[in-house]
């Protein structure tokens, strides 16, 4: 079962996501210029997702599907503007603009777009039969959202519509030892891999649930009464442990460390500027130490080497967050932005105290 751990009291509301209730518009780190070896363009489009996009792209424009750089994977059920880049040579003019796909040429970069280019999401969201009594108890969870953050869950759309099949599939595909040759491989692979790291996630929820309620289950019981009280009385949700393994940010770049003082990175975790992280284990990743290994290596696969791995946030927090209220409709328009990577319809889900699909 997840555990809601910021929101406590659901909030009753409807949520289908389609382009017209769901909207995407990435930001990324290039800037475009006047000169470079890449055209940088900005597409919006409906009902594809990145990687049926650039198949259709790869088709009409006539280049091969590697010589489309982008920043970051959309949804398809959905509105989203991202940005692609294109080798210098191949113009976009005469490309038809439908209400389906739009194209716009905004300049040229020095380099192709990848992952990891891409600086945040803003998301534009449609809330269905949500009476007022509903909308007084979402603006009290929300403001506890804006403020404490939330568990930084991979989402529905990470697994696909059947989602114990991709991640069996995914399973099937990482120990076969092959290398993993396609778009689709990697994105089995991957969903396998996503959901260790979501029950790894839920595990620390519910640990933290646990000290939060002075309540101690057999892995509890081991820690001594002096680290126990310490961590019990750090004043944050997600609650640290010895060995956690989690980055600030230095000179514009990730510096990953190890928990030594609970005291110390609670209260720059608090502030926003340590980032506890959890392991999305492959062939080359680094992993916790001390206590907090005792509980990640439950959820690792060490049979698991089909991609390289990566830490990936544990917790974050929406930024630029706004909503209006309409009663006579009974909807609400909800806007944040969010860290890449992370899932709007997980802050959907805290709000709701329920998994969305």
């Amino acid at each position: 079962m997840r555990i809601y751990l910021t929101n406590k009291e659901a909030v009753k509301f409807d949520f289908t996501q389609t382009p017209y209730s769901f909207k995407v518009v990435e930001s990324i780190k290039l800037k475009p210029q006047k000169r470079g070896f890449y055209r940088l363009i900005e597409v919006t489009k409906k009902n594809r997702s990145t990687i049926e996009l650039i198949e259709y792209l790869s088709s009409v424009l006539k280049i091969e599907q590697k010589e489309i750089g982008y920043a970051g994977l959309k949804d398809k059920n959905a509105t989203t503007t991202q940005y692609l880049t294109l080798p210098r040579e191949i113009k976009v003019d005469n490309f038809k603009n439908s209400d389906e796909i739009s194209i716009q040429e905004i300049g040229f970069v020095s380099k192709p777009l990848k992952i990891g280019d891409l600086e945040s999401n803003s998301f534009t969201i449609i809330l269905k039969n949500m009476d007022e009594i509903e909308y007084k108890k979402f603006q009290k969870s929300i403001e506890k959202i804006k403020k404490q953050g939330f568990a930084n869950f991979f989402g529905y759309q990470r697994f696909g519509k059947n989602d114990q099949e991709s991640i069996k599939k995914g399973k099937k595909i990482a120990y076969s030892g092959d290398r993993v040759k396609n778009q689709r491989g990697r994105i089995l692979v991957a969903s396998y891999q996503s959901k260790m790291f979501n029950d790894w996630l839920n595990r620390r929820l519910e640990i933290s649930k646990l000290i939060l309620e002075d309540k101690k289950d057999n892995f509890l019981k081991q820690l001594s009464p002096t680290l126990y009280k310490t961590i019990q009385k750090t004043d944050t949700l997600f609650k640290l442990l010895p060995g956690d393994l989690g980055y600030i940010f230095k000179n514009g770049r990730k510096n990953f460390l190890n928990v030594n003082d609970i005291e110390k990175f609670s209260d720059s975790f608090k502030k926003r500027e340590f980032h506890p992280t959890g392991v999305l284990y492959g062939s080359s990743v680094r992993l916790s130490s001390s206590i907090a290994k005792i509980v990640e290596s439950e959820f690792i696969d060490y049979n698991f080497n089909a991609l390289r791995g990566a830490r990936r946030d544990a917790w974050v927090w929406p930024k630029n967050l706004k909503y209006w209220y309409n009663p006579q409709k009974k909807s609400l328009k909800l806007m944040f932005s969010l860290p890449p990577g992370s899932y709007a319809t997980v802050l959907l889900e805290e709000l709701a105290n329920k998994e969305l699909k």
